[in-house]
């Protein structure tokens, strides 16, 4: 059996968020000093404008600005993906050059929203891209959830198929689906998109994550991965409970949020989610407080 290519991707990757100011302009000092810790506390790479960098809510040029910021901070050291996903192609395109320009290791893709579009029609967006963009590398972003849209081995053949695109980032809790797809694409990269499964998505043929919470846990994901390639499954499954706990308490409130939050408390203050989101509650800041103050072996917060 192929394995799967791309071992530049098979990473911890840090969904980043983008912090704000009060008037939710971009604060792109905070931004720079979240990418220089995450580094230092391991995390292996980073996806930006993704959905925990709200980047349907920012426009074209900041989410270039916010490219271009990652890029120049982390100065090579670890990959960085560029989420360019939006409804209007030209705008991808846009961005897709861009991304490619400035050296972006390789750029991730939603599909078109909103509309019913086809599958035909979801497939000639990506198409349309790549044949703009010659060379960049795209990984599909499969998150039903949000766009109302499952990529399967069954429905995405032509573009799974298709040279161009190196892999998906899966962030569905159809592991069997996951696990189909790696059987018949095993050269392809296969990136875990839930934190709460990613012991369960390694065993399906999962080879990188990208998380929310890898933003402030990585030591966790770093411990979890180690322990299954040495085949401590015990010890493993107790990392993606520490995990889980986490996510659970997060996700009682916006979790992007509560990741912003957490830096906030680390001493980079991060701010809000852009509106319509809504601001933390003073009770959803005590209950992460409690969370945060959890002691647990290399936790970073």
């Amino acid at each position: 059996m192929v394995r799967q290519m791309y071992p530049e991707f098979h990473k911890i990757f840090s969904a980043i968020i983008t912090p704000m100011y009060e008037n939710e302009q971009v604060n792109y000092s905070a931004l720079e000093e979240i990418v220089e810790v995450q580094i230092k506390d391991g995390v292996e790479g980073f996806y930006c404008c993704g959905s925990s960098g709200e980047g349907l809510l920012l426009t074209l040029e900041e989410r270039k600005k916010i490219l271009e910021t990652i890029l120049k901070q982390s100065r090579g050291r670890v990959p960085v993906i560029s989420h360019i996903g939006t409804i209007r192609t030209s705008d991808v395109i846009e961005l897709a050059r861009h991304a490619k320009s400035v050296g972006a290791d390789a750029v991730s893709m939603i599909p078109p929203y909103y509309y019913k579009f086809t599958m035909d029609e979801i497939i000639g967006y990506y198409e349309t891209v790549m044949q703009n963009v010659p060379g960049i590398k795209v990984i599909v972003y499969n998150i039903p959830q949000f766009t109302g849209i499952e990529f399967s081995k069954n429905n995405a053949d032509r573009l799974l198929g298709n040279p161009g695109v190196i892999g998906v980032k899966f962030t569905s809790q159809n592991l069997y689906s996951m696990e189909r797809i790696c059987d018949a694409y095993p050269e392809k990269l296969l990136m875990n998109g839930f934190d709460e499964q990613f012991l369960g998505a390694l065993s399906m043929g999962a080879s990188a994550t990208i998380g929310t919470t890898v933003n402030l846990f990585s030591p966790l994901f770093l411990d979890l991965r180690r322990l299954y390639k040495e085949g401590k499954m015990k010890e493993a499954l107790k990392k993606q409970k520490e995990i889980n706990l986490r996510v659970e308490v997060m996700c009682r409130t916006n979790i992007f949020a509560a990741v912003k939050y957490g830096w906030t408390l680390r001493g980079i203050d991060c701010g809000n989610c852009r509106a319509p989101f809504k601001p933390l509650s003073d009770s959803d800041k005590e209950m992460l407080k409690d969370l945060y103050d959890l002691k647990t072996e290399k936790s970073n917060i």
